[in-house]
């Protein structure tokens, strides 16, 4: 059964929260005006679908805050058979729904399966993780059952043709297996095999290929490849320091493809400019920084292994998502949490934080605890002294 408890609130985390989603929802605004107008007839059309994924994501937030996570990493095994279930069911002809030449959803399912994947795989992990003890770094016990699952699911959604969903999946594995102190030397191996394989996984499709050429060079084919970055640009040169003011971006009007989704941040960098750019990045690197030190004061192992597992699920695409508007590396189909339009990222991303209010909430409780036994103790060690000197 769930037990009931009243779990502190870290509101350093909710604010932090709070403040990404309603920027978020402003900038999306703006951004999807007039392709909802152009595309839907309806220039709300966007907006008001994610403000119902906003009130979804909330009430998501206020549930798994209350409910202890150890409920959810005791049935782990559970979660990552219908995680895994649910990505098969995916590729299932006549089952999985093709969209943008991919098979990524379910006629049952509003979240995409890939997406509900990283919550589930970072749960199995912490809970396998946390119960190894001392044989955590072993190769048999540490790194293996890990690895083999991290391969299930990443080459469950690679099918799907999704790259950079199964290089998240690999991360998120990497990720808490060095929180875990795995000996370097697997990484390593690790990334010698990943590096060739990913690139023969990006030399199979030309989509893929044109994606490199246009971000090494986008002048090579302007009006194609090279075609959404060049105008991202045009976004950020035209923001410049302080940007040109919410709803007066240019770039937004039919000229950055995919807008109100994956160039959502090129929409900031002109309306916003350099200082409103560093300020999303600012927010995120605190969000990091908070998720981190969740896991540091989480009361059990499990705790500790979750809560960087749950930050990267929120970090990693967003930092993904800003480095191609601002051409680090290749375009990949990422989404901005809080920012971009979509339901599976924004739940997904709310799920994330109502674990790690849990586990912020609970490593309260046990350090107060802690200190107040520490006051008891120290009140009990002078007692004897104060009754002797009343005698």
């Amino acid at each position: 059964m769930i037990s009931k408890s009243k779990t502190p609130l870290d509101t350093v985390l909710a604010s932090l929260v709070f403040i990404l989603m309603a920027l978020g929802l402003i900038m999306l605004l703006s951004a999807s005006y007039s392709i909802g107008e152009l595309s839907k007839g309806d220039p709300y059309y966007f907006i008001f679908r994610q403000l119902r994924h906003a009130l979804l994501g909330v009430v998501a937030i206020l549930v798994l805050w209350k409910v202890p996570y150890q409920f959810w990493l005791r049935f782990g095994n559970v979660i990552m058979l219908i995680s895994v279930g649910l990505l098969v069911a995916v590729l299932i002809p006549g089952v999985g729904i093709k969209a943008g030449g991919a098979t990524r959803w379910l006629p049952f399912l509003s979240i995409q399966p890939s997406e509900l994947a990283k919550i589930a795989v970072v749960i199995f992990v912490a809970k396998s993780l946390s119960k190894k003890g001392e044989l955590v770094n072993s190769f048999s016990h540490g790194f293996l059952p890990q690895f083999l699952v991290m391969l299930i699911f990443a080459g469950l959604i690679l099918l799907e043709k999704d790259l950079g969903g199964a290089l998240i999946i690999m991360t998120l594995v990497m990720g808490i297996l060095f929180v875990a102190g795995l000996k370097h030397i697997y990484f390593f191996i690790i990334g010698a095999a990943a590096i060739p394989t990913v690139w023969g996984l990006i030399s199979l499709f030309r989509y893929r290929l044109s994606r490199i050429s246009g971000w090494y060079d986008p002048w090579i084919d302007p009006q194609n490849s090279g075609y959404p970055i060049i105008h991202s640009f045009f976004a950020f040169a035209n923001g410049g320091l302080v940007g040109v003011g919410p709803g007066a971006s240019v770039q937004k009007l039919s000229f950055l493809p995919e807008v109100h989704t994956d160039y959502i941040f090129s929409v900031v960098g002109e309306e916003l400019g350099f200082i409103g750019v560093c300020g999303v990045a600012l927010l995120f690197l605190i969000f990091c920084a908070r998720g981190l030190k969740i896991g540091l004061m989480a009361k059990d192992l499990g705790g500790f292994y979750l809560a960087p597992g749950l930050t990267m699920v929120v970090i990693l695409p967003a930092f993904l998502n800003m480095g191609v508007a601002l051409s680090i590396w290749p375009s990949k189909g990422l989404p901005l949490p809080f920012f971009s339009y979509g339901g599976s990222s924004f739940v997904v991303s709310c799920l994330a934080v109502g674990l790690l209010l849990n586990i912020a909430g609970q490593g309260r409780m046990a350090e107060n605890a802690a200190n107040k036994s520490i006051s008891q103790s120290r009140v009990n060690d002078h007692q004897p002294l104060a009754i002797a000197g009343a005698v």
